[in-house]
């Protein structure tokens, strides 16, 4: 049995660190480097630079740190250091239209339109149609280069994806995630495995310890996959531990045995709750290092 509780765990472990987080590695590094990118947005030029100055040489395959410092460079003046810093980025992530699209804009301002029209392709092939600009500064370089009908399509193109997103907000008053997302459907399935885990344990053990064991681990884990609504999972499979030990187990006749296993149940749904923030701050602290 206890083989089995720990196969499981790894198993749910795994599948945490691999498939429940839904965002790239870039995306990863971009929610790492928030209070960069605050500074960055806020003006702070000097100390923005340093940042990511700082974040580069700790991990220099963060394609996204050399994003951001190839903009500081561009905001100094210095467009031959943030073309560097570009292509370098794209060196370890080519799926980054930002980077493209800053690219094409160094070319643009040079007056090479042909590098700057292959830099936009790039752009508005790995952004889809998610970034209205890609497709106003492709269109702006076809328009340079005569072509323009090109052009207009483009620029069609850049005011529907802003039509498009002013009607997404309109209907949904938010363009952020919904808050029953397909991720947390999915877990929420798992925690019915892990409530009904627990009560076998509960129903087995011969003392508190393995009980209160799993629910640590499986709550560390709610709060590792969902550090915003572990809280809301935790709640969940905390209903499903105490409905489903009451609705279809069998209550021991023995009133040691029945101490032993109240025990186990409620310290089960009360480390539940602790333990899914602990999970939480896990979390949070591996997507800041």
């Amino acid at each position: 049995m206890e083989f089995l509780i720990v196969l499981a765990f790894f198993g749910y472990i795994y599948y945490l660190k691999n498939y429940a987080d839904l965002r790239t590695k870039t995306e990863k590094e971009q929610a790492a480097l928030q209070e960069g990118i605050a500074l960055y947005e806020s003006g702070k030029l000097h100390a923005a630079f340093a940042y990511f100055d700082q974040r580069i040489k700790s991990r220099p395959a963060s394609c996204a740190a050399y994003l951001y410092r190839a903009l500081c460079y561009k905001d100094q003046g210095n467009a031959e250091a943030a073309f560097r810093d570009l292509q370098t980025g794209m060196s370890y992530d080519d799926s980054l239209y930002t980077l493209h699209l800053e690219t094409g804009k160094l070319y643009y301002e040079k007056g090479e339109y042909d590098h700057a029209l292959a830099s936009f392709d790039k752009a508005v092939l790995h952004a889809g149609n998610l970034a209205p600009e890609t497709y106003r500064w492709r269109g702006l370089t076809y328009q340079k280069l005569n072509r323009h009908a090109e052009a207009e399509s483009d620029f069609d193109q850049e005011q529907q994806i802003i039509n498009d997103k002013k009607k997404q907000i309109f209907t949904s008053g938010t363009v952020s995630d919904p808050f029953l997302n397909r991720r947390f459907l999915v877990n929420m399935i798992l925690i019915i495995f892990t409530s009904a885990l627990l009560i076998a344990v509960i129903k087995q053990a011969e003392s508190i310890h393995l009980p209160y064991m799993v629910a640590v681990f499986s709550a560390i884990c709610i709060g590792f996959v969902e550090p915003r609504k572990g809280w809301l999972l935790a709640v969940l499979q905390s209903l499903f531990l105490v409905s489903g030990y009451f609705l279809f187990t069998q209550l021991p006749e023995s009133g040691g045995r029945q101490e032993v296993e109240n025990f186990s149940l409620y310290g089960s749904v009360i480390l539940t709750f602790a333990a899914s923030f602990l999970g939480s701050f896990l979390k949070r602290a591996i997507n800041t290092e």
